[in-house]
């Protein structure tokens, strides 16, 4: 008899604007972590360039389609998914929220007026994905975490990460039309930075994580375990493969093979392939890789990608430095990114591993999947935040409650 059942697999999944990621994991009942027994992919379809989605129901079937995938190799169903989101209307920004404590020491419900005192700052129309906590003072020292200590006066200084409510409500229409319920939603690069396990890197030093997609760069710097900024540069893996399109005179949909070529290791033994021209079919052989102009194009763009990155970055900085560079997201792979990432943050870039184990596939070898992994991981490890927002503890959270509540506004509105 199976030990396991379905109420075991959790799933993040991953909307992008060129594909579809999910990863499906078994919830460990020995304390161990979680195991990924689940990937699936598909193309986009029925999103833009921008990730927003244009047609719900392609959109849906999309989401259906790499949810299946991944049951299909876990064994199992899930009946709820969590969601990464990287649309174009995803902001970020700080907020401060100040109150008395009326009775002397930090209850939960004084971390939860807090929060909603730190609300104020959203706009109208927005909703609210991530509200992380930066740094707390309690009567002007500053601590770590409030909660049991006794005081009179509480500051707290948190990151705030929303998107248009409008965004939300599609991206929602789309899961619930694919038959799946709504966990959660959450921005696609913070939990892609939530994915990586920092070796000998934790402590009060600055890290970023840099998650290089296909329609947008996602950036997150993080000084130990608190978020300090995040950000969503509007230029990715597409852009490379425009320029390439462009100058070589391909295809869209060979400029793409042919980028994930130059990223690939084993790109040297390639066999000549076929290459469909603009208007034309030609062969096209090896040496359109070994020309030397391919590695300067790309180049070119990653080069401005970072230092658009940089420009973002460094003003969060206290001292201006970063301990260590982490990258996620396909354009990752790419030759020599590593080596401009170094030359131009100053600082190295250093492998992380993922959190989870897994059976079915190598994780090393997919920086792609990055966002799916770290949704996985968001709400163990900012579950106390994510459950004061959404108004119960985390042992209680059940499936359906971001669709329950949703439905909940669509009627009062």
């Amino acid at each position: 008899m199976n030990a396991y059942d379905d109420s075991d697999l959790i799933a993040g999944v991953d909307c992008g604007s060129h594909a579809i990621k999910c990863v499906i994991a078994r919830i460990s009942r020995e304390n161990q972590p979680q195991q990924i027994v689940g990937v699936g992919t598909t193309p986009s379809q029925g999103i833009d360039s921008n990730s927003m989605i244009i047609d719900l129901d392609l959109a849906s079937q999309a989401i259906r389609k790499a949810v299946t995938q991944a049951e299909n190799m876990a064994g199992g169903q899930v009946s709820a998914v969590r969601i990464g989101l990287s649309s174009r209307d995803i902001e970020s920004f700080s907020a401060l929220g100040i109150i008395p404590i009326a009775g002397g020491e930090v209850l939960e419900t004084d971390l939860e007026q807090l929060m909603d005192s730190t609300r104020h700052s959203r706009q109208v129309g927005k909703h609210v994905l991530h509200l992380l906590p930066k740094t707390f003072f309690l009567d002007k020292k500053e601590i770590d975490n409030p909660l049991g200590l006794s005081g009179h006066r509480l500051e707290g200084h948190f990151h705030v990460i929303t998107c248009q409510q409008s965004s939300f409500n599609h991206v929602l229409d789309a899961v619930l039309h694919a038959s799946l319920d709504v966990e959660d939603l959450l921005s696609s690069w913070v939990a892609a930075s939530m994915a990586i396990s920092p070796q000998d890197h934790a402590g009060n030093v600055n890290t970023c994580f840099i998650d290089l997609g296909h329609g947008s760069t996602g950036v997150v710097v993080r000084k130990g375990d608190h978020f300090i900024h995040s950000a969503r540069l509007p230029m990715g893996g597409r852009h490379i493969t425009g320029d390439i399109s462009q100058i070589f005179d391909l295809a869209p949909s060979m400029a793409e093979r042919i980028k994930r070529s130059f990223g690939n290791p084993d790109a040297e033994r390639l066999t000549p392939v076929t290459v469909e021209k603009k208007g034309t079919e030609a062969p096209l052989a090896r040496h359109v890789l070994a020309d030397p102009r391919l590695p300067q194009v790309i180049e070119a763009r990653v080069e401005e990608i970072l230092f658009e990155l940089k420009k973002v970055i460094h003003p969060q900085l206290d001292d201006g430095s970063l301990s260590c560079i982490f990258l996620t997201g396909g354009g990752s792979q790419l030759k020599t990114i590593h080596e401009s990432a170094e030359d131009i943050f100053g600082a190295p870039v250093v492998s992380g591993s993922f959190s989870h184990p897994s059976p079915v596939i190598k994780l090393a070898n997919r920086p792609d999947l990055a966002a799916a992994v770290g949704l996985l991981e968001m709400r163990r490890k900012f579950g106390d935040w994510r459950s004061l927002e959404f108004g119960q503890p985390e042992v209680h959270k059940k499936p359906g409650f971001l669709r329950k509540a949703y439905f909940f506004l669509r009627e009062k509105v």
